[in-house]
C-alpha cells in the first residue's frame, strides 16, 4: 500500500502560528506608519494655511490671522485694529473664514496643549503677535514623524522635526 504524502496537524498549526505572528507584526507597523503619515499631513496643512494667511494679508491688504486651539485652528480676517489689538481680542473677534480640526492636536515644546493662541498677520505679512517665535507641535512631542512642528516668526514660518524641545528645519 502506498503512503499518501501530506501535512500533519502539527505542521499545519505551526504554519498558521507563523502566519499569525507575521500578520500581527505587520499590523503594528502599519498602524505606526499610518499615525506618522497623519501627523506629517496635518503639519504640512497647518504650515500651508499659515503661509496662506500671511500671503493673503499682504496681497489683499487686509489683516488675517489663525487662532490655534488644542484640537483645531480657526482662520480669521479682521477689519479694524481693535479686533486684534491683543491676543484675547484676536481670539474673540474677527470673521471666521474656516475652521479645521486636528486629529492629533497641537502642543507646546513642554507637551502641554496650545490654547487660544492668536497669530495675526498685518497688511505687510508680518505677525503683529505678541511672541518671538511660536513653536507648535502636531501630536505628542515624542512622535517619530518626519515633520511634526511649525515655528512661526515675525517674518517667516518654518516646518521641521522635533529634536528634544527644538524644531529642526528641513
Amino acid at each position: 500500500m502506498k503512503r499518501c504524502a501530506g501535512f500533519s496537524l502539527i505542521e499545519l498549526v505551526i504554519a498558521i502560528a507563523i502566519m499569525g505572528i507575521v500578520l500581527s507584526i505587520s499590523t503594528l507597523s502599519f498602524n505606526s506608519w499610518t499615525r506618522k503619515s497623519t501627523i506629517e499631513k496635518q503639519t504640512r496643512e497647518l504650515f500651508t494655511d499659515i503661509s496662506e494667511a500671511r500671503t493673503n494679508a499682504f496681497t489683499r491688504k487686509k489683516v488675517y490671522g489663525i487662532v490655534l486651539q488644542p484640537t483645531s485652528y480657526i482662520m480669521k480676517s479682521y477689519s479694524s485694529e481693535v479686533e486684534y489689538s491683543s491676543s484675547a481680542a484676536a481670539v474673540a473677534n474677527g470673521v471666521v473664514i474656516e475652521t479645521k480640526s486636528l486629529e492629533n492636536g497641537l502642543k507646546t515644546a513642554s507637551g502641554s496643549d496650545i490654547t487660544d493662541t492668536a497669530v495675526v498677520f498685518d497688511t505687510t505679512g508680518f505677525t503683529t503677535s505678541w511672541f518671538l517665535g511660536l513653536t507648535a507641535f502636531v501630536g505628542a512631542v515624542t512622535e517619530p514623524a518626519g515633520l511634526n512642528c511649525v515655528v512661526i516668526y515675525k517674518s517667516r514660518t518654518n516646518m521641521g522635526k522635533i529634536n528634544g524641545t527644538n524644531c529642526e528645519f528641513r
